[in-house]
């Protein structure tokens, strides 16, 4: 190299550092703060210069060079993000007269009479992934997923690659704060290309659009994310500051202005035959739409009226999913083995010649339980009609009795469990008052703790998405830690750490790669230690649902929650027999029966559960105290009786009602009552109670008085 080739070289050096400053400095500012600087066109110029001079002179070139950088930094994790109105499920109907006892309780709840006809949007449910982006000023601030319903990950820099949602929007035409609600979701089109795109490059296929969508957003790398074809559609809205309308389909309206895309599919019913016709419609071009639809969501579309409704703790009441009907297919049964569930149930489970359903190739079916297989005269051998319904397990629905054989085998009734050898046995079922009643349908081993099975389903329970919710321990990974010894029990999944950081299992290990990796921990290992970590903090109501106490599902969790509002509390009372009428307060809160206190009183009873909360709180687990609603009312947290039919309300929203100014609603009357509301027709013996403990007793019109004057 001569010395003016040495010149230009070290003149490029400088400008290269210079070009490499302004870029790393305008992709900041456009990618992240949304804020540029310059014009795309400048930003080229610069862009263009800096990849000359590192063709010219490669040895010159940086590693993270920024011509090989677009769009944000990839993140090394997601950072929690807390729903200031959470992203509820939404609950479902299966059928057309279910949609209609929906209706007629929504008519029921808000008193309207004959000619009082409910308006509703419907739309056609998007199989995606839901998301909520949030507006300042027209100008995009955040995106998030919607995780648990109470706390998403912000995917922001990952939201703002898909091109149908715009990062600014017209201020003017806009709320000063908008949080726009959708899904994320890859049409078939765009699913089909994505797919030969991985097969080219060797890499495993995505099993359907809404795993790819799914998997897609939650990178790290939003350059990664830019390569999929996400799309998305506007739906609903969160926070909304001024609310200036009066009707959903009016807000949905405004959407479509201000450039944000909502689905042209979406219209607006007034009666039960609207919107069965357009369900009709809907499911029969359900091929030709583009993209996975399960269903027609309907929703209120008076806003007035949803604020009167409320919401439960899973889902808005004003809103349903009228699900599309299960596909199915005829198979053959080749042969019965038994699941063993969390809570011992012996599930049949039939192996089937495969069959492709809805795109997917099944193999195995439910049987339910062995007296469904006794009253349908299920045998081995059968031709059967199977079906299959979105992610729900396949199930055997019927035999197809005109093609049965002769001396097909019977599906004989286990007397053990096949996995630990314990008895299986039914269950005497007691009724409100103790006394033992009937044998329930359910065949159970009775090994308890002693059984693999129920031991693994109930560490998948635990770490489920409504639970623990750890990424990295899914049914796989249960399976595979337990059967190497690594885990036997909740308190081994907090130690993993601990026991395998420095001495880790061969799967943990790096057998191939680069050789700075082989025999070195991998990445995963180290994330999932990190993941464990990370949820060492966990809600009161998520706590109570992992510990998988029979007949206690998520909302049942989110009412003892909200009742006791401390684990210690709880514990207490369930561990302590004289505490006998604070037990009776749990059995008459609503939606709380005897059933489900007597699985609590069990499972403290035991020595082997008790032990386990004890435990796991020794082991860091933190339980935080259920954050209740702060309600500035007199009557926040009191207890209240209602009794006898109301008249300028329904007993639904009264309960709504009386719930969000912070107080409880039980149906028994005991010294921590604190009112009593009585209608038309009350129970007399409530009253003779209340009047007995000094209970202060309202009809209506005085409740009403009594919670319109304010208190001296």
């Amino acid at each position: 190299m001569n010395s003016d080739q040495k010149i230009k070289k070290k003149d490029s050096q400088n400008e290269l550092v210079e070009l490499y400053k302004e870029l790393e400095f305008h992709n900041q500012k456009y990618h992240l703060d949304d804020d540029p600087q310059i014009s795309d066109t400048e930003f080229d110029k610069l862009f263009r210069r800096a990849t000359e001079i590192e063709k010219e002179f490669p040895e010159l070139k940086r590693k993270n060079s920024p011509t090989d950088l677009v769009g944000a930094k990839p993140l090394e994790k997601f950072n929690k993000v807390e729903h200031s109105v959470p992203m509820l499920s939404i609950q479902n109907a299966k059928d057309l007269n279910e949609v209609q006892s929906w209706i007629d309780s929504l008519s029921s709840f808000l008193m309207l009479d004959q000619n009082q006809h409910i308006e509703f949007v419907a739309e056609p449910k998007i199989d995606g992934l839901s998301a909520t982006i949030i507006y300042e000023e027209g100008k995009m601030v955040l995106g998030a997923t919607r995780g648990d319903g109470s706390y998403g990950e912000d995917v922001t820099e990952n939201l703002k690659t898909i091109v149908d949602i715009p990062k600014k929007i017209d201020e003017k035409k806009t709320p000063k704060v908008l949080e726009v609600r959708g899904e994320v979701y890859i049409s078939h089109e765009d699913f089909d290309e994505l797919n030969k795109l991985q097969e080219e490059s060797g890499k495993d296929l995505f099993k359907n659009p809404r795993n790819a969508a799914a998997g897609s957003l939650k990178q790290l790398d939003p350059r990664e994310t830019s390569k999929r074809p996400l799309r998305f559609f506007a739906y609903s809205w969160g926070r909304i500051s001024p609310l200036l309308y009066e009707k959903h389909s009016d807000i949905i309206d405004n959407f479509n202005d201000l450039g944000l895309p909502v689905n042209p599919l979406s219209t607006v019913h007034n009666s039960l035959k609207s919107l069965e016709k357009y369900y009709d419609e809907i499911l029969s071009k359900r091929i030709d739409i583009g993209y996975d639809i399960d269903g027609i969501v309907y929703k209120l579309n008076r806003l007035d009226w949803r604020e009167r409704l409320q919401s439960t703790d899973h889902h808005p009441r004003w809103a349903i999913a009228h699900k599309f009907p299960s596909e199915r297919a005829a198979s053959e049964i080749i042969d019965v083995h038994i699941q063993v569930g969390r809570t011992g149930v012996l599930t049949p489970v039939a192996r089937l010649k495969p069959v492709v359903i809805g795109g997917a190739v099944v193999s195995n079916a439910s049987l339910h339980n062995y007296e469904d297989i006794q009253k349908k005269d299920i045998r081995i051998g059968d031709k059967v009609w199977v079906q299959r319904a979105g992610d729900v397990i396949p199930q055997v629905i019927e035999v197809i009795k005109s093609k049965r054989k002769d001396n097909l085998r019977e599906i004989k009734i286990p007397d053990k469990c096949p996995v630990c050898g314990s008895p299986a046995e039914k269950e005497l079922l007691s009724d409100k008052d103790g006394k033992k009643m009937s044998y329930e349908k359910y065949i159970r081993c009775t090994g308890g703790f002693t059984c693999s099975s129920q031991v693994k389903e109930r560490l998948k329970h635990f770490v489920s998405k409504e639970a623990f919710d750890i990424d990295g321990i899914g049914e796989k990974q249960v399976n595979d830690y337990f059967d190497m010894g690594m885990i036997k029990d909740p308190i081994d999944i907090f130690s993993l750490e601990k026991k395998y950081r420095d001495k880790p299992p061969n799967i943990w290990i790096y057998t191939s790669g680069s050789k700075s990796k082989i025999n070195t921990i991998k990445d995963s290992a180290v994330k999932l230690f990190k993941a464990i970590e990370d949820k060492k903090e966990i809600k009161l109501d998520r706590f109570i649902y992992a510990l998988g106490i029979r007949h206690l599902g998520s909302s049942t969790a989110s009412l003892l929650a909200s009742h006791f509002i401390t684990l210690k509390k709880m514990v207490s009372v369930f561990s302590d027999i004289s505490l006998s009428e604070e037990l009776n307060e749990v059995k008459s809160l609503d939606g709380i029966g005897g059933k489900v206190v007597e699985s609590l009183q069990t499972f403290f009873d035991r020595t082997e559960t008790r032990n386990l909360v004890k435990n796991l709180l020794a082991a860091g687990i933190t339980v935080r105290d259920y954050e209740q609603i702060e309600a500035d009312s007199k009557i926040s947290g009191k207890r209240i009786v209602i009794t006898g039919t109301l008249s300028g309300m329904s007993r639904a929203e009264a309960k709504v009602r009386i719930e969000s100014l912070g107080a409880k609603v039980v149906s028994s009357v005991s010294k921590k009552t604190n009112f009593i509301i009585t209608g038309g027709k009350p129970t007399i013996s409530k009253v003779e109670q209340a009047n007995k403990l000094g209970i202060n007793v309202f009809d209506e019109n005085k409740w009403e008085e009594f919670l319109s004057t304010t208190e001296e």
